[in-house]
């Protein structure tokens, strides 16, 4: 979503509070999460008006006195995220960091058996006539992952957090046991499901699109139905690549667009440059591309532009605990001179600056908006058609890239609806204070993209996920 790489944030994240406590308390734990949301997240203005301040007040309340049953790290984790997910911004999360067991060592996996987070995991014994299997459309039913690892039954179990419920009826894993629930899925109420999913060491993922396609369930569960498990949506190649398919189409594959990479994407693009020139028709694949800078992203504009258009007005919400990151962010980047040139540090120190004169809780431009007009010179006339394909792993910066091909009209966007990780920016991570969980704040927000935050960017082209996306991709080509 900026200029520069987000993801420093997941590196380099400030704790503000030590984790010395022998014993956590919930309660403390949400009056932390509350309070730096309140003075820290942009979101917080949109999401909190004089319209429903007495039942955001309420919903606060409702939370607390949860919390102060809670015992358990697993459910203080549930009652944060309640709370995080209520600002619908996908940027901001909440995230358990837990080491794995090794399963290969008895002792190993008998102390984690053991262990308090073990033996609190909610267990459902089921019937015999209780597990069946049910049509591909049906959220019900048995569910396997590809390596058949797992095997799942999900049946109806409604809570204030779940319609749901996935639970163990076969597992390969030592440290899982049968009638241990694996996830708790809920209906959005705009449609789709959410999910809180426990990973193979029990800590919990929540997902907030966990959608269920043809018998496939949020990417990774299958219903054992199905006769080959495979999912085209995400089955994209690995790692960075260009060749040419045709005499006439190009493809290049970029699944990231961290700093971080910064030189291996610089060099891609200059050795792909050859290759593109040959060729009329173009196809980007950025499936499960999670973004990090739009640097990254620019030299793709050159092939996809074919008109002047506006971009988006930025601002930037300053407060002492953002400016703690910013810098934190700065020292990093010069210690880093092979993926940051000094134009990113002395960017990353004007924006320090600019911080610093500015008043505590309050918002500065970071842009106003701009025409993005390219000379002849600077685009690729010679490109005629190029698609790009997506999915919902596309997020932040790779989801500026959509946004330039929907204002394209060379340009064809396929596959599903994006991430939705646009509307809000710039996302900095603390420490809570005494579970550790990484809590993630952003810093921007945008005046229009903030309509697709959540939802995503729609595709023009819906492909189904049986068939290969790059043949599919071929097709839409062959067709214009």
């Amino acid at each position: 979503m900026s200029r520069i790489i987000i993801l420093l944030s997941f590196l380099f994240s400030f704790n503000g509070i030590t984790s010395a406590q022998s014993k956590c308390e919930c309660e403390k734990e949400l009056d932390f999460v509350t309070s730096y949301y309140e003075r820290n997240l942009p979101g917080f203005k949109d999401n909190v008006t004089s319209k429903n301040t007495s039942d955001y007040n309420q919903f606060k309340k409702d939370l607390a006195t949860e919390a102060r049953k809670t015992t358990y790290k697993l459910d203080c984790f549930k009652i944060l995220t309640q709370y995080v997910e209520f600002f619908k911004d996908n940027h901001s999360s909440i995230y358990m960091r837990m080491s794995y067991p090794d399963e290969k060592n008895t002792d190993s996996v008998s102390k984690f058996k053991s262990s308090s987070l073990f033996l609190s995991r909610e267990s459902i014994a089921l019937s015999d006539q209780e597990i069946k299997q049910y049509p591909v459309n049906d959220v019900r039913g048995i569910y396997q992952t590809k390596d058949s690892s797992y095997t799942v039954m999900i049946i109806p179990n409604k809570t204030a957090l779940r319609d749901y419920v996935a639970i163990i009826i076969e597992s390969k894993s030592a440290i899982w046991d049968k009638g241990q629930v694996k996830m708790e899925i809920k209906k959005k109420k705009t449609g789709g499901l959410e999910a809180l999913v426990y990973l193979r060491n029990h800590s919990i993922k929540f997902y907030p699109n966990f959608s269920l396609i043809s018998g496939v369930l949020g990417t990774s569960w299958f219903k054992t139905s199905l006769p080959i498990y495979n999912d085209e949506t995400i089955n994209a190649p690995k790692g960075f690549s260009y060749k040419k398919i045709q005499d006439s189409i190009s493809y290049i594959r970029i699944p990231t667009f961290s700093s971080g990479y910064s030189a291996k994407i610089d060099s891609l693009y200059q050795e792909a440059l050859p290759n593109f020139k040959s060729t009329p028709y173009l196809i980007i694949d950025v499936r499960n591309n999670g973004g990090g800078s739009d640097t990254n992203a620019n030299p793709l504009l050159k092939y996809i532009y074919s008109n002047p258009f506006e971009t988006d007005k930025v601002d930037l919400w300053v407060t002492p605990d953002n400016l703690k990151i910013w810098e934190k962010w700065t020292v990093a980047a010069k210690q880093d001179p092979e993926n940051y040139s000094n134009d990113d540090v002395a960017w990353f120190e004007n924006e320090v600056m600019q911080m610093k004169k500015a008043k505590p809780y309050s918002w500065i431009p970071r842009s106003k908006g701009r025409k993005v007009r390219l000379n002849k010179n600077k685009t690729a006339p010679w490109i005629k058609k190029v698609v790009v394909i997506t999915n919902r792993n596309c997020a932040s910066s790779c989801e500026t890239l959509l946004f330039w091909a929907k204002k394209s009209d060379k340009s064809v966007l396929v596959g599903e609806n994006s991430g939705g990780y646009v509307g809000y920016g710039e996302v900095g991570t603390v420490q809570t204070p005494c579970y550790n969980f990484t809590l993630s704040c952003t810093m921007t927000r945008y005046q229009e993209q903030r309509k697709y935050e959540v939802i995503g960017i729609s595709p023009d082209i819906y492909f189904d996920n049986q068939k290969d996306w790059i043949t599919q991709a071929i097709q839409v080509l062959q067709e214009k």
